[in-house]
């Protein structure tokens, strides 16, 4: 398991700017206008990447190269935050120490949970916060002087986003709104002509829509026991864990608790802090469970399940009918999105703007490099040899 005041340190200090400088001479992955961005600072921040994904999306780093793939988006990332310092420097934005003070008593509040105990220690968190930038490498003064720049390009970010983003109108959001519905409601017509004219805004439309259905659709709360049955198991072996299950719902049916069922017996080890509790939404879950899970009332239990997977057993706990939703009810959450949009767009572009009047040299490279230089090759020999066969053909 992470450990949560490291992953708060590698992640949430390094996503506000902060970073480990070596004692001695650091090497550079990157130089923004002659500046360095350390490779130190670099490592730290994808080591917090890299375990915020293995603590939330493992499957993920079993890809290709994935390690790189996170590694160029963490360099775009520290690029970025070089030109947006060096933009506040130019503009003489202003920070007092007050505002420093804040913003470091902000991040010493995350260590206010004692990791061992998993209980509130305010008395502790200085300490726990002194340690973690210990074990970093960073000196307090190094900390506050990051926050302050941090606090600079926050300053110099909201005027520059006063002159240029505009504010969301109510016609905005029902527009939106509009768009949503026909892709809820399933309206090929309009779905169609959205396509036609934007096929940008209907993947928003598509996005959104697919959110809403989770909140609004059909749910059933179950508590769940997994018994692993892959369809590569020996068949004796598949036999042994059918008979598991019949006999843990012979226990419960003679008095057994299901959640102490679920503690002794079930092999999905993610859902044991929840006491095998989980959300199941209609038509998402293996039409086998997604059949039992929606007909049995609340309170009983099924039989064993057999899907793809294994055999289930579940416990319905508590049912939620479809809901309906208006405009009303969303209006405010889809104006903060688009709010959000603009915002983020109004970012990128004046990041880039830096970007293209900036002297940037990338140092660092990836073990990807290669195989991109090849593809990039055989392209480029399949564009020079289509020329040459069609001249043949026309000789």
């Amino acid at each position: 398991m992470i450990r949560m005041n490291k992953l708060v340190i590698t992640i949430l200090l390094a996503a506000a700017g902060v970073c480990a400088y070596a004692a001695k001479i650091d090497s550079s992955v990157a130089t923004v206008n002659g500046r360095p961005v350390l490779a130190s600072e670099y490592d730290n921040y994808l080591q917090g990447v890299v375990e915020q994904y293995q603590a939330a999306a493992p499957e993920f780093l079993q890809q290709p190269y994935a390690k790189d793939i996170l590694g160029r988006e963490v360099l775009k990332e520290l690029i970025s935050k070089e030109l947006l310092y060096q933009a506040a420097e130019e503009e003489k934005v202003q920070v007092k120490d007050s505002e420093t003070d804040a913003g470091v008593n902000e991040i010493k509040t995350r260590f206010i949970i004692d990791e061992v105990t998993g209980k509130e220690d305010p008395k502790g968190a200085d300490k726990r916060f002194n340690e973690a930038l210990k074990k970093q490498g960073m000196t307090l003064k190094r900390f506050k002087e990051k926050i302050k720049k941090d606090v600079a390009v926050r300053k110099l970010m909201e005027t520059k986003l006063k002159e240029t983003v505009t504010p969301v109108e109510e016609a905005d959001a029902k527009a939106l709104y509009a768009n949503v519905e026909a892709v809820m409601k399933n309206n090929t017509k309009k779905i169609k002509a959205l396509e036609k004219e934007d096929p940008m805004k209907l993947k928003e439309a598509q996005l959104i829509a697919a959110k809403l259905h989770q909140l609004t659709a059909e749910q059933v709360r179950i508590g769940h026991i997994f018994l692993a049955a892959p369809k590569d198991m020996k068949p004796e072996d598949a036999k042994k864990k059918e008979d598991l299950a019949n006999q843990i719902k012979k226990e419960i049916d003679n008095g057994l608790d299901f959640s102490a069922a679920v503690k002794k017996y079930t092999e999905d080890t993610n859902a044991l802090a929840s006491g095998g509790d989980m959300i199941l939404i209609k038509g998402v879950a293996p039409k086998e469970i997604d059949a039992q899970a929606f007909t049995l009332a609340v309170g009983k239990v099924s039989k064993p399940i057999k899907s793809e997977l294994g055999y289930h057993i579940i416990k319905i706990k508590e049912k939620r009918a479809e809901k309906s939703i208006s405009y009303d009810d969303i209006s405010r959450d889809l104006a903060q999105y688009l709010a959000q949009q603009r915002v983020q767009l109004a970012m990128a572009q004046y990041i880039e703007q830096l970007y293209n009047k900036a002297d940037v040299k990338i140092t660092k490279t990836f073990e990807s490099d290669k195989l991109l230089e090849e593809q990039a090759a055989a392209k480029a020999d399949a564009e020079k040899t289509e020329p040459d066969a069609a001249d043949k053909t026309k000789k």
